[in-house]
Formats: structure tokens, C-alpha cells, sequence
């Protein structure tokens, strides 16, 4: 998908000076610059216009929105409006665990394990459930109560203060969330009596990596871990928005403790406000707020020097 935006032409000096060192050769007489990474490209062309492909391509186009002022075209716009899960492998009788907030900077990391029965799949297989990243926050909302009213969920909260503990304690992001989906789908499968045929988790290493991060005594081990499992099974899909909503809940809740609006991700935005926040409050209050081992945090210093 691609996300364009036409600055002025005061703007446009700055995304050119953003890139800068990020440049490579442009591809035609046409284009200013071309910066190009596996998981971005940004084309700025002589008319004005910027650009964004891969896959943050719609966290950058959100961070120029807020740093240049323009609204935003909501993710989802850009989708087939009844677009929903294509249920490639079993997804009725079967747990999916999910997780948000490992990429932002502020905020906590939230996981959450849903189970759908049959009846539970019948209720929800028609609406636009998908990948939280491809549906507006607006969205998330209304989906999460129906998703609520339909299934047996179990959401993990990880604060702050605990995965900064965790993380100098030698944690790394992927045995934080082995050890979050663990226990979310063991806590949902005892406290909710279930028998689930299978468990998927979104993979995000192998299974011997997996399962070496967790106590064997505590393991569940019927797990699969499978690519893009949002995009198969509709009980991660359904697992990734109700994560959404939470974590959506608390940076609101962060935000108004602060009484500073918190950006999502961790982009060049993350880091003015960090200013701001270091400035008013100093920099002990990120370890309540924010995942201080980014490199956002020396970003933050460095504003400050």
C-alpha cells in the first residue's frame, strides 16, 4: 500500500533534511530522493509530492501527519470495506493469542488470548475483523465490544515499570512475549474450562525459540506459531483488536496522567514530546511511561543537550 502527502513547500525542506542521510539515488529526472529500507521506501518527486511504501510505511505517513498538521487517511479507507479474515487453517474451536504495543515507545506491552466456540464463530465471522494495524482506532472500539459479548478472551497487561524491570533483569523483547502469550492462553484455558482443538500464536520466532524462553513445567505446548496468523485464523485476528483496544485504553490513560497526549510508535514525534515530558517533568518518569531501553531515549537526551 501506498501513503502519499503533498507538504508545502517550507514542509518539504524538511522531510528532505530528514532523509538526508538516508539517501540513494533517485530512480528518475523526477524525483528529489529516494530512501529506501526493507521495511520503508520514501520518494519525494519534484512536484512536491512524498511517497511511502512497506510495511511502516502508514507509522510514518501517521508521523508526518502529526509533525505537519494534516488529518490523516484512516488505514482502513484503503481496504475492501468487507474484507475479513480468509480462514486458511482451523479457526473454530481453537485459541489465538495476540500481542500490541512491542514497536511504541510509551505505553505497555498488552497481550491477549481469545477463544471462539461455534457459536462464537458464527457471530463474528461476517464482520471486518482483521489485523488491528489495518483498522482505525475509531474501529477497534466497536469491534472489541462485539468481540467481548461473543467470545472468552483473557488480556495481560505488562506496565512499564515491570518490562523495564524485566528487560534489565536480561529479558529481550521475544522472551517477554513468549512468556505473555504462555500465560495468557494458560490462564484463559484454566479459568475459562477449555478443551481447544489448537493455539496459534502470530509468530514471531521459531518454536524451539519459543518454548527455550519458558519454564517447561509451565509451557503450553500445543501451540503453532504461524506467519501472519491475523491474516488465517479469526481468533488471532479477533486477539490483536481486543490488545488494541487495551492498549488503546491505557495511553489514554498515560496521557491524561501526564496531561500530554502520547504519540503512538516511535518516530521523530516520539521524541519532540519526549523533550517536552523531560523538560516539565524530568527523565526519571519515562520508566513509567515509556520502554526506556529504545534508542528513542538517547534521542531524547541528545534534544536536550
Amino acid at each position: 500500500m501506498t501513503y502519499v502527502f503533498e507538504p508545502t513547500k517550507e514542509d518539504l525542506v524538511k522531510v528532505l533534511e530528514y532523509y538526508e542521510g538516508e539517501n540513494t539515488t533517485p530512480t528518475d529526472q523526477y524525483m528529489l530522493l529516494r530512501s529506501s529500507s526493507p521495511d520503508l521506501t520514501v520518494n519525494v518527486y519534484t512536484s512536491g509530492k512524498v511517497t511511502l511504501q512497506g510495511k511502516n510505511a502508514y507509522e510514518e505517513y501517521l508521523m508526518w501527519s502529526v509533525w505537519l498538521g494534516f488529518k490523516p487517511v484512516a488505514l482502513e479507507s484503503s481496504l475492501p470495506a468487507k474484507e475479513t479474515v480468509r480462514n486458511s487453517v482451523d479457526s473454530i474451536e481453537v485459541v489465538g493469542s495476540d500481542e500490541v504495543g512491542t514497536g511504541d515507545y510509551y505505553g505497555p506491552v498488552v497481550v491477549c488470548a481469545v477463544y471462539l466456540s461455534k457459536e462464537a464463530h458464527e457471530k463474528l465471522k461476517d464482520l471486518p475483523i482483521r489485523d488491528s494495524k489495518k483498522i482505525s482506532d475509531d474501529t477497534i472500539v466497536g469491534l472489541a465490544k462485539q468481540i467481548k459479548e461473543a467470545a472468552d478472551y483473557e488480556v495481560l497487561v505488562l506496565s512499564n515499570p515491570k518490562y523495564n524491570e524485566l528487560v534489565s533483569q536480561g529479558f529481550n523483547m521475544n522472551k517477554i512475549k513468549a512468556y505473555l502469550h504462555n500465560h495468557a492462553i494458560r490462564r484463559l484455558i484454566i479459568n475459562h474450562h477449555l478443551t481447544p482443538k489448537k493455539s496459534y500464536v502470530d509468530a514471531f520466532c521459531t518454536k524451539d525459540q519459543y518454548f527455550s524462553y519458558l519454564d517447561p513445567s509451565q509451557a503450553y505446548s500445543q501451540v503453532t506459531l504461524l506467519e501472519k496468523a491475523e491474516d488465517q485464523v479469526l481468533s488471532v485476528a479477533c486477539a490483536s483488536i481486543l490488545a488494541r483496544e487495551r492498549f488503546l485504553t491505557e495511553m489514554d490513560a498515560l496521557s491524561s496522567s501526564l496531561g500530554i497526549v502520547l504519540p503512538k510508535g516511535a518516530g521523530i514525534v516520539v521524541d519532540l514530546i519526549g523533550k517536552r515530558i523531560a523538560l516539565e517533568k524530568g527523565m526519571v518518569i519515562f520508566n513509567s511511561i515509556a520502554k526506556v531501553h529504545f534508542k528513542n531515549t538517547d534521542k531524547i537526551k541528545d534534544l536536550l543537550r
